[in-house]
C-alpha cells in the first residue's frame, strides 16, 4: 500500500543521501568541487586525507581530534541509550538501544540482509547522522575554543 511505498522512499531517499555525504566526487563533476585549503598537497580531486584546513586566511582548523571523538561517542550514545522515548519506531526505547535491537534481530536472519522497508535502515540512518552531528559540532567547538586561546 502507500504506506509501504512511502517507507522504501524515505529508506531509498536516506541512502542516496549518506552515499553523497560520503562520496561527493561520485554526485558532483570534478570542476565544480570546492577548492579547499589543504595544510598538505591534494591527492586527487577530494583529498580525504589532510589533517587540518584553513577555514579563514591563518586559522588553522584540525580535522581528527582524538578528545573529541571520544566525547562526542560517549555524549551522543550515553543519552540514547537512558533516555527512553514515545516514538513507536523506537519501541519505548532510546535510539541506541532501538538500532542496537534491530541488528540484533536483523543478525538472527543472518545471512538473509535486511529488507529495504525494514527499520533498521532508518534506525541506522538516524543514529549515525546524529552521532556525526555531534562529532562535527564537537569538533567546531573544540577548535573555536582553542583558537581563542591563542
Amino acid at each position: 500500500g502507500g504506506w509501504s511505498r512511502m517507507k522504501t522512499s524515505v529508506v531509498l531517499l536516506a541512502c542516496i543521501a549518506t552515499a553523497s555525504a560520503f562520496a561527493p566526487a561520485a554526485f558532483t563533476p570534478k570542476a565544480q568541487l570546492p577548492a579547499l585549503r589543504s595544510g598538505r598537497a591534494a591527492q586527487g580531486a577530494l583529498s580525504l586525507k589532510a589533517k587540518e584546513f584553513e577555514m579563514s586566511d591563518g586559522t588553522p582548523y584540525k580535522i581528527s581530534v582524538a578528545p573529541v571523538a571520544a566525547i562526542g561517542f560517549v555524549g551522543w550514545v550515553l543519552p540514547t541509550v537512558l533516555i527512553p522515548s514515545n516514538i513507536p519506531l523506537y519501541g519505548g526505547k532510546g535510539l541506541t538501544a532501538a538500532f542496537a535491537s534491530s541488528i540484533a534481530e536483523n543478525l538472527a536472519k543472518f545471512p538473509a540482509p535486511p529488507a529495504l522497508t525494514d527499520p533498521f535502515w532508518l534506525l541506522c540512518f538516524i543514529w549515525h547522522s546524529g552521532l556525526f552531528a555531534v562529532m562535527m559540532f564537537g569538533s567546531i567547538g573544540w577548535n573555536g575554543f582553542y583558537a581563542n586561546k591563542k
